[in-house]
C-alpha cells in the first residue's frame, strides 16, 4: 500500500515538473481602436524592453489576437503608437487574457489573475517623464525606510489578493521578483546620485568617507539583488537596473574608470563603450549575457565607432539571435557612416555652419520655408526619446508644408557621434551643429531676458516663411502627435 502511494506521489511530482518545463500557449486578445495598431514586446525575447516592440494590426472591428508559447511567467508591454501610455501585463503559461484599450487609453482586462494585472497598472515603474523621486524623501523616515515602506505597501496589496485567491502563487512570485528588481533600481539610482554629488565636490577627508560609505551601500544592493539573477530579467526594470545602474555607472566607480575632473562624461559612450562592453561580458551569463549585450549595442552602439567590434562579436557569438532584428540595420548604417559610405538625400547638413553665429542668421538661410525647430544634443536623453515620434510628426508637418530643422548643441569633437545619431534615427530634414557664439545668442531667446545664462532642452520653435518666430516654446513631437495639432 505504502509503495503504491509513494509511486503515485513520484508520478504526480514528475508530472508537475514536466508540465512546468513544457511550452504552453498563452493568448492575449481584445479590442482597440480599429484605426490604430498595437505595439507589443516580443515574447520570444528574454528581456522585457519597451523599444523591442513588434506591431499587430487589428481587424475591421478592432479585434486582435496574439498567441505565443511560454515555459514560465513573464511581463509583456502593450502600447499604442505615438502614445506615452504603456501597459505592463504579467502573464503566465497557458492562460488567456482579454484586453480592451479605449480611445482615451481606458484599460481593462479579463482572464486569469485579472485583479492582479489591473492592480499592477498602478504600481511604480520607471518613466523618465513621470518618475517623481521626491516621494522617497520624508521628514521622519530615512530614504531606505521610505523605499521599504512604499515597496511593502505595494506587495501587501498583492498579498491580500493572494490570500483571497484572486491571484495564484506563481503570479505573486512574478510580481515579488519584479518589485525586488524595481526597488533595487531605485535604491541604486539614489545612491549613485549621491556619488555624483560627492565627485562634484573637492576631495576632502569628509568626501572620501562619504564615498566609502556610499560604495558600501551600493555593494550591499548589488550583492543582495544580483543583476545576473535569472528571475530579474523578466522585470521591465531589469534594463535600467542591470545595465544602466550596474554596468554603465556603478562599475565605473568600482573600477576607478572615472576622470574626477570630467565627471559629467560618466555616461559618454565615446569614452566608455569599450569598458561597458568588457564589463558586460564579465558580469552576465546565459540569456542575460545575450540580452545585456544586445541592449548595450542597441542603446549606445549607433553613437560611437567603438561599438562596431562589439556588434561583430555579437553576430559571431549569436548568429541567429532574435535581437538582431532590432539593431542590425541601425548598426550597418553606423558602419557605413564611419567607413565614409553613408548618404541619404533626405538628411541634409548645413554647409559652412562655422560661420553662422546667431539664430537669425541660420533662419535667413531658409527664407521662404516654414520651420519646426528642434534644439537637442546627443547627451540629452529626453531629446532622443522624442525621436520615436518622428515619422508621425513628419506626416503632420508635411500637411502644413513645414520643414524640420534640427539644431544640435554638441561640440566639435562630437561631430561624428552627432551625425551617426542623425542617420541612426533617420531624422529627415536639415541639420545644424551650433558653435559657442550661436549657443550664446540662443540663450537670449529662451525667456526674452537679455543676459539669460541658460535654457532647457529639448526646445522646439515654430517659424514662418518670413523668418518670424510664431511660437518660441512650441509643442513637443509627442504632444503634436497625440493631439494631431501643432498648437492650441
Amino acid at each position: 500500500m505504502y509503495r503504491k502511494v509513494f509511486s503515485l506521489l513520484v508520478f504526480l511530482t514528475g508530472l508537475v515538473f514536466l508540465v512546468s518545463c513544457t511550452n504552453r500557449t498563452t493568448t492575449i486578445s481584445g479590442t482597440i481602436d480599429k484605426q490604430t495598431k498595437l505595439l507589443y514586446s516580443n515574447p520570444d525575447l528574454a528581456v522585457c524592453f519597451d523599444n523591442f516592440l513588434d506591431t499587430l494590426v487589428p481587424d475591421d472591428q478592432g479585434r486582435f489576437e496574439l498567441k505565443f508559447n511560454l515555459k514560465e511567467g513573464r511581463f509583456m508591454i502593450l502600447k499604442m503608437p505615438d502614445s506615452r501610455n504603456k501597459y505592463f501585463i504579467p502573464v503566465l503559461p497557458g492562460e488567456h487574457y482579454e484586453i480592451s484599450i479605449g480611445k482615451n487609453n481606458e484599460f481593462s482586462v479579463d482572464g486569469a489573475n485579472k485583479e492582479g494585472i489591473a492592480l499592477y497598472q498602478s504600481v511604480l515603474n520607471y518613466d523618465p517623464y513621470t518618475m517623481k523621486w521626491s516621494i522617497f524623501k520624508n521628514d521622519t523616515l530615512s530614504r531606505d525606510e521610505m523605499i521599504k515602506k512604499i515597496k511593502q505597501g505595494e506587495l501587501t496589496q498583492f498579498k491580500k489578493l493572494l490570500d483571497d485567491k484572486e491571484i495564484t502563487s506563481s503570479f505573486y512570485k512574478l510580481i515579488n521578483d519584479d518589485r525586488d528588481c524595481f526597488y533595487a533600481f531605485v535604491a541604486a539610482w539614489l545612491n549613485l546620485w549621491d556619488m555624483l554629488a560627492i565627485y562634484r565636490r573637492p576631495e576632502t577627508d569628509e568626501s572620501i568617507l562619504a564615498e566609502k560609505n556610499t560604495m558600501k551601500q551600493l555593494q550591499n544592493i548589488f550583492d543582495r539583488y544580483k543583476p545576473d539573477d535569472k528571475d530579474f530579467i523578466k522585470s521591465p526594470s531589469w534594463t535600467e537596473y542591470a545595465l544602466f545602474m550596474y554596468t554603465e555607472i556603478y562599475l565605473q566607480y568600482l573600477k576607478k574608470h572615472i576622470d574626477r575632473d570630467r565627471i559629467e562624461s560618466l555616461i559618454d559612450p565615446e569614452q566608455h563603450f569599450s569598458f561597458w562592453f568588457e564589463q558586460t561580458k564579465q558580469s552576465f551569463s546565459g540569456n542575460r549575457l545575450e540580452s545585456a549585450l544586445a541592449l548595450l549595442i542597441y542603446r549606445k552602439g549607433s553613437e560611437v565607432e567603438s561599438s562596431i567590434p562589439a556588434y561583430r562579436y555579437f553576430k559571431e557569438k549569436y548568429p541567429a539571435s532574435l535581437y538582431l532584428n532590432y539593431f542590425e540595420e541601425q548598426m550597418n548604417e553606423t558602419i557605413e557612416l564611419y567607413t565614409g559610405n553613408k548618404s541619404d538625400p533626405s538628411i541634409r547638413f548645413t554647409e559652412n555652419s562655422d560661420s553662422i553665429n546667431s539664430l537669425s542668421a541660420l533662419i535667413s538661410r531658409f527664407k521662404g520655408k516654414k520651420l519646426y525647430v528642434d534644439v537637442w544634443a546627443t547627451w540629452c536623453a529626453p531629446c532622443r526619446k522624442e525621436f520615436q515620434y518622428k515619422d508621425s510628426l513628419g506626416i503632420i508637418l508635411e500637411q502644413y508644408d513645414i520643414t524640420p530643422l534640427y539644431i544640435s548643441l554638441d561640440n566639435e569633437n562630437q561631430n561624428k557621434k552627432w551625425k551617426a545619431l542623425v542617420y541612426a534615427n533617420h531624422l529627415k530634414g536639415f541639420h545644424f551643429r551650433a558653435n559657442q557664439a550661436f549657443i550664446d545668442d540662443l540663450k537670449l531667446y529662451w525667456g526674452g531676458e537679455k543676459g539669460k545664462k541658460s535654457f532647457l532642452i529639448p526646445w522646439y520653435m515654430l517659424i514662418d516663411e518670413n523668418g518670424n518666430i510664431l511660437e518660441k516654446h512650441a509643442r513637443r513631437p509627442s504632444e503634436i502627435v497625440a493631439t494631431k495639432r501643432l498648437s492650441d
